[in-house]
């Protein structure tokens, strides 16, 4: 026998043997990767089984849903149907009343007025710009006119304390010929260049035809005249019995 059978029967036998270990592992990958696929399809079966719960779940929650809501409109088409149609509305009463002359809307005007001044004012304290921020150029110039311009309400509020008309009209006079200077006054304090670049922050117009509005009231509505002044009653002393 010659050398070349031989060599020939070692090559087959040798390939014979690996074949055979592929074989058994491949056949051991395959085993592995069908029980992967069959875990996956039970897991993906549970998962399906879980998912069909779930929307049976939220078919009788929806169900329930609109029940509710069915009974909502029930319910609130009955309170309708038992209530007024709509609320009373609210009448405007008179809350500031001078000798019977209304200004309520003139004073909440000006009360406004003066939270938009006191706004402005807080704007230029050191807790608003920082303590270590630098002040703005004209600080003390727009502080001076926003103070200015609140400084002489005491005089309408004496009035109104007070119940006098003729007061309240001098108060409104002086107030009005100050507001009038400030958009004209191109002095070196120059009111009119701070009530410029603060227009939108503090507007001049609402208030002055607040106080203009309160002065015209005040001079068409008739002067109070006192025609029963008060009967100071005088009692004459008592006599003295003499004695003896």
């Amino acid at each position: 026998m010659g050398t070349l059978p031989i060599i020939l029967m070692s090559v087959l036998g040798g390939w014979a043997v690996l074949a055979t270990v592929l074989a058994v592992a491949w056949g051991r990958n395959l085993r592995h990767e069908r029980g992967e696929h069959e875990a996956e399809q039970e897991r993906n079966a549970r998962y399906r089984a879980a998912l069909r719960r779930l929307e049976g779940r939220a078919t009788e929650t929806a169900a329930q849903f609109e029940a509710l809501e069915r009974e909502y409109l029930v319910l609130r088409r009955r309170l309708e149907a038992e209530a007024p149609d709509t609320a009373p509305e609210e009448r405007p009463f008179p809350m500031v009343v001078i000798d019977t002359l209304d200004i309520s809307g003139e004073i909440g005007l000006l009360f406004e007025h003066v939270a938009r001044v006191a706004t402005a004012i807080r704007g230029y304290s050191a807790f608003t710009r920082g303590h270590s921020g630098p002040e703005p150029q004209k600080a003390r110039y727009d502080l001076l006119w926003l103070a200015d311009c609140l400084h002489t309400f005491d005089r309408i509020g004496r009035a109104l304390a007070g119940g006098s008309q003729r007061s309240l009209a001098v108060a409104c006079e002086e107030l009005l010929s100050m507001y009038d200077m400030y958009p004209r006054d191109g002095s070196g304090y120059d009111s009119r260049d701070t009530f410029r670049r603060l227009a939108e922050r503090v507007p001049l117009g609402a208030a002055t035809e607040a106080v203009r509005s309160i002065a015209m009231k005040v001079a068409a509505a008739p002067e109070r005249v006192d025609r029963n002044p008060p009967v100071v009653e005088v009692v004459a002393p008592a006599p003295v019995a003499s004695v003896g």
